[in-house]
């Protein structure tokens, strides 16, 4: 299942516009409603730039998505210490359940799993 999903990264991150950064990322988040997906869009005013987590995100719950099950990320560097910024992160935690599964791959397919509860043990929630 990783080596599809990596294969599936790999075609995607082709399709991210990072010409400031050269920082391309790519995003497949599973859930109950299919496989989303999202790429890191930059812009010439910064903070309009979107990271590839919050696009896939948006992505399913624009299609209805309810239930996260784990989210796939591959950047276009060898570092094995990229993971998703601290504004994905929020995100991440607002929607996905703190065990799931977060597993981010080099550009050359090497993977390191982490959970949410990992990457942001204290997030922000409004309590409904």
């Amino acid at each position: 299942m990783h080596e599809n999903n990596f294969q599936k990264l790999a075609k995607l991150i082709k399709r991210a516009y990072a010409p400031y950064s050269h920082f391309k990322v790519a995003a497949l988040v599973e859930t109950d409603k299919g496989i989303f997906v999202g790429v890191n869009v930059e812009n010439a005013s910064f903070s309009l730039s979107l990271c590839a987590e919050r696009v896939a995100i948006t992505n399913a719950i624009t299609n209805g998505a309810k239930k996260f099950k784990s989210l796939y990320l591959l950047s276009s560097k060898l570092q094995m210490d990229v993971t998703p910024c601290g504004a994905c992160r929020q995100v991440i935690f607002e929607f996905c359940p703190r065990h799931m599964p977060i597993y981010v791959y080099n550009k050359i397919g090497k993977v390191k799993k982490y959970l949410v509860s990992q990457l942001l043990p204290q997030g922000f929630k409004l309590k409904k």
